[in-house]
């Protein structure tokens, strides 16, 4: 993710806000045509955060967490666009399009197939990479390391009943920023991904084959199983596996990380979840970029969440968890005997 909105330039502020004037400005005349969407989105956060019982100032207090503009419509019957800006992740770090999620343009010329090109998701499986930044509490630590949007195309077929997708992707890989702070130049390198998406009753599927370039040339795979459980109205489960190895490592459990999660909604205003996850890296290489040889680290938490409106337009939050293992990951995000908790605010404004 970004860094937050910090050490932003005036001349950053005005070319971001001239931007989304003239965004605005536009999508008031193409309703004429077709009618688009857009809205802003905000999350604020009281955090309290604790490390072997010493308290975390600087990670701890009043915090603004999120904040970005999502537009979506379409050009005509089968063109399409989708299109999010993080405002918090403009500084002098981090150019404009490095703070989008997304922008693309897609094209159907059949219900079954659809092309895209532009910035999207690297699509890797398991549910816990799907929920938006926005909606994200707790992660594991290979997580916190993986650059989920980068520029490339995508190729997406869907099974005649609908309840399978598949999606083939090229694009830049994830990792070619590390290389370059890393190693002083830029290298060519990019992600080979297909990912297939299942809807089959109670049960679905989020799973992926990956070869992500962590070097020129030179490229780690994944195999990505996330599965999905929906048990009657009310129970949400999620367990994710995924397993990286390079050439000459053993293939399984030597890089990996296991993730699930347990939710309960009690009603459209009340639900409860707890999340485990579990990354670890024994393979005494440096091929990983995500998650540094020697690591295991497991964090367990839960969490409630509330919706006045019975609806996701404003949600309040409360989240708790702690850390356990070792972590030697270069800036490691979750610690040994880490407590965290948390309370937020998340609303969503609706501007057309």
């Amino acid at each position: 993710n970004p860094p937050p909105f910090s050490n932003i330039s005036i001349t950053q502020m005005r070319t971001t806000f001239t931007i989304l004037t003239l965004l605005l400005a536009s999508s008031l005349f193409a309703q004429e045509e077709k009618p688009i969407s857009m809205r802003l989105e905000a999350r604020g956060d009281y955090k309290r955060e604790y490390v072997d019982g010493q308290y975390q100032k600087d990670f701890s207090g009043f915090k603004g967490e999120m904040l970005d503009v999502y537009l979506q419509g379409s050009i005509g019957q089968k063109f399409s666009y989708k299109y999010r800006q993080r405002l918090n992740g403009i500084n002098r770090d981090y150019n404009f399009f490095d703070a989008t999620d997304w922008l693309y343009m897609a094209y159907s010329p059949s219900e079954r197939l659809t092309l895209m090109a532009g910035k999207w998701v690297v699509l890797t499986g398991c549910w816990e990479f799907d929920p938006a930044p926005i909606d994200v509490y707790q992660l594991g630590e290979f997580c916190y390391h993986f650059p989920c949007y980068n520029w490339g195309v995508n190729a997406i077929v869907s099974t005649k009943k609908g309840n399978d997708k598949f999606i083939a992707q090229v694009c830049e890989s994830p990792f070619r920023r590390q290389y370059k702070q890393k190693n002083g130049e830029a290298g060519e390198m990019y992600a080979f991904n297909l990912v297939w998406y299942g809807n089959h009753g109670f049960y679905h599927s989020s799973s992926s084959l990956n070869l992500m370039a962590y070097a020129p040339g030179r490229y780690i795979t994944y195999l990505c199983l996330g599965n999905r459980f929906n048990i009657g109205r009310h129970i949400e489960w999620d367990v994710d596996f995924m397993n990286r190895a390079a050439s000459g490592q053993p293939v399984f459990f030597r890089d990996c990380s296991i993730m699930s999660r347990f939710a309960y909604r009690f009603s459209p205003m009340v639900s409860a979840f707890a999340k485990a996850s579990y990354d670890v890296n024994r393979t005494h290489t440096d091929k990983d970029l995500g998650l540094n040889q020697g690591t295991e680290i497991t964090r367990v938490g839960a969490g409630v969440e509330f919706f006045p409106l019975k609806d996701d337009r404003v949600r309040l939050h409360a989240n708790y968890s702690y850390a356990f293992g070792h972590n030697t990951t270069p800036h490691a995000v979750v610690r040994p005997k880490q407590s965290y908790f948390d309370i937020g605010l998340t609303w969503r404004m609706k501007i057309l």
